[in-house]
């Protein structure tokens, strides 16, 4: 098997809680082959990140950070957090939030935030 590589974005610009695509394979090449099969996105079923507190703390880590949202599940151990690079352990969860707590930053880093829940996928954060 070789490489995959996913890239690109589409936007649905409506109110709709479900929307449906068919994938675009490109080479390397840059020729475009469609794929048979559709990705579905279903809002209900996606976690949706509505607030995070407190936004900032100290380079030295060790502040807990609660996550606040819908679609969120209550065991810990399907949560993957990753702020900055970091891993940030997961102390507590319920369906509305999650609380992790911070590590150390190596240096100046670009601000990143991945939340990833096994089984449901990515936390959307809207950018």
């Amino acid at each position: 098997m070789t490489e995959i590589k996913f890239q690109g974005l589409e936007t649905v610009d409506d109110e709709t809680e479900t929307a449906t695509c068919k994938p675009v394979f490109v080479d390397s090449q840059d020729i475009e082959t469609e794929l048979a099969n559709t990705v579905t996105y279903q809002g209900d079923l996606t976690p949706l990140l509505e607030s995070i507190e407190p936004r900032y703390g100290p380079v030295t880590g060790g502040t807990d950070v609660t996550f606040t949202g819908t679609g969120f599940v209550t065991d810990t151990s399907l949560y993957t957090i990753i702020i900055d690079g970091i891993h940030c352990p997961v102390n507590d969860a319920t369906e509305t939030s999650v609380t992790c707590t911070t590590g150390k930053r190596p240096g100046l880093v670009l601000s990143s935030l991945e939340i990833f829940i096994d089984g449901k996928g990515d936390v959307a954060t809207q950018g």
